[in-house]
């Protein structure tokens, strides 16, 4: 057996100790931040965002194997998985995400610097873009994440969803306009009617999934619809694997 498949060997509390961080981002990263990143892509960043303290100046290499990211992030195990995780920690490094500054210039962030794999072993960095979004943040302007939510959630949508209602305080009805929710998903070339499916598993993966509820119901104009209106709040009892 080789190392990619080698997980029996992994201590369970030490992955289920690093499943179960915090994260925590700049609500405007979160918001107004525009992205492609798949499922896996995102997971993979909100896994290094786990190894920033509050307290740090700037951004340190993490060290680990693929086996392990695969093991914490629930990618499965194997040559497959092995070789997809690697894919996609090159395309993080080429990624680049659309993101407006307080005065309104917009401007490109990057998600990864170089990224060195040797062997099944990997050096990652976050690129030093993301300092201003992720170091030093001011209470009120950042939002707390919960790890283990973002990994049980496997489409990109559900994180999208989740990750903005997180950054809203819960138990307040939020209003999103059907362009909003369109770009939210960035689905902004489809009817409405198509992209409500995406919504409507959204919904049902976060319920299912993550230690948050959520419904929504939609606002019409005459016979147009203009937006949703969602709520969200913590489950009594925290979501157990």
């Amino acid at each position: 057996m080789n190392e990619m498949e080698n997980v029996v060997l992994f201590d369970l509390n030490e992955i289920d100790n690093k499943r179960n961080k915090t994260l925590q981002k700049s609500t405007n990263l979160i918001q107004k931040a525009k992205h492609s990143l798949t499922a896996k892509e995102l997971t993979l960043v909100d896994f290094m965002v786990t190894n920033v303290k509050e307290t740090d100046d700037d951004f340190f290499t993490i060290e680990t194997t693929i086996a392990e990211l695969n093991e914490i992030c629930k990618f499965g195990h194997g040559g497959a998985a092995h070789l997809n995780t690697e894919k996609a920690l090159l395309n993080l490094a080429n990624k680049g995400f659309w993101i407006e500054l307080p005065d309104g210039v917009k401007t490109i962030g990057r998600w990864l610097d170089k990224p060195y794999i040797k062997n099944g072993r990997v050096k990652l960095r976050l690129d030093s873009d993301l300092a201003p979004y992720l170091l030093n943040l001011v209470e009120g302007q950042s939002t707390r994440l919960f790890f283990m939510d973002v990994v049980n959630l496997k489409s990109i949508h559900a994180k999208k969803l989740y990750e903005y209602l997180q950054s809203c305080k819960p138990d307040n009805e939020i209003f999103l306009s059907v362009n909003e929710v369109k770009f939210l998903f960035q689905k902004e070339h489809l009817e409405w009617y198509r992209v409500l499916p995406y919504l409507r598993k959204a919904k049902e993966d976060i319920n299912s999934r993550t230690t948050m509820k959520i419904d929504y119901q939609t606002v019409k104009e005459g016979r147009s619809t203009i937006g949703i209106k969602i709520m969200h709040s913590k489950k009594k009892s925290d979501f157990i694997d």
